[in-house]
């Protein structure tokens, strides 16, 4: 079995790789970069050990290894998909509409998405989308559909 000598194998410094780790805010690039610099610094010895820190297999630190292998630091450092941006993100009518007198439930705000911008949405998918922008539905309190408004104002009156 070859065993791989990973302080010399990792061509970037301690202190490059300790710079790296402080600039990166995805955990993931975060977990990588740290196993690199466990590694270099002899802080372990094998991929084996190192993932066994991290709680990961030692087949994802194989895989890790042959990115970093095929496309140096940059490459691995890098994830393979880009987040989906929202096609509403710059829509201020929607924000200005939301603000102002809103909308009595989400398939009234999904029929006014789809007619004033043509997108269309599912209940489910705009309810998500509200969801994560922490936009929530302003309801008034519930109220007896027989309630007398008149005995109200008399009976505040008298008190």
């Amino acid at each position: 079995m070859r065993t791989i000598n990973y302080p010399i194998a990792i061509k970037e410094s301690v202190e490059e790789l300790r710079a790296r780790l402080k600039q990166l805010s995805h955990s993931k690039l975060r977990n990588r970069c740290e196993v690199l610099l466990w590694l270099k610094s002899g802080q372990v010895d094998t991929m084996k050990q190192a993932m066994a820190l991290k709680g990961m297999s030692t087949n994802q630190g194989n895989l890790w290894w042959k990115q970093y292998k095929a496309g140096g630091l940059s490459g691995f450092l890098t994830l393979g998909y880009q987040p989906q941006i929202s096609p509403l993100k710059d829509k201020k009518a929607l924000f200005d509409k939301l603000a102002g007198d809103g909308f009595a439930t989400i398939k009234e705000a999904r029929d006014w998405i789809k007619a004033t911008y043509g997108i269309e949405y599912t209940e489910n998918g705009l309810g998500n989308y509200f969801r994560q922008h922490k936009i929530k539905l302003k309801t008034a309190r519930p109220y007896h559909p027989n309630k007398d408004e008149q005995v109200r104002k008399d009976y505040k009156k008298k008190i």
